[in-house]
């Protein structure tokens, strides 16, 4: 096959493979910006709660929604790109997120 040919398939078909890198990007940085959203929300309610003297407060909600989407992503990609790291990453984060949720349901 020709290079001419070869580019103007490639052409007509789309080259996927930027597009693919660049919604790779926006969703890892939509992971970040959904885990900085969370801590943020934690904080809040964390301190006011421990300044009110609430010795049990159900303040585990923020971390269960962080980290269940976090594993899901990962997850996610592990089943897409088979790279250990996001097996790896997603199975710390669904641990979390079973840790949190138990937590949330002990504190309701």
């Amino acid at each position: 096959m020709k290079k001419e040919e070869v580019l103007r398939r490639a052409q007509l078909e789309g080259n996927g493979e930027y597009e693919d890198q660049v919604q790779l990007q926006i969703l890892r940085r939509s992971v970040l910006v959904i885990l900085g959203l969370c801590a943020a929300f934690w904080l809040v309610r964390a301190s006011r709660a421990w300044m009110a003297g609430a010795s049990q407060a159900n303040v585990w909600d923020y971390p269960a929604i962080a980290t269940g989407y976090a594993a899901f992503v990962h997850l996610w990609m592990y089943r897409r790109l088979k790279m250990r790291v996001n097996l790896v990453g997603g199975l710390c984060c669904l641990l979390g997120f079973v840790i949190f949720v138990v937590q949330f349901w002990l504190h309701l």
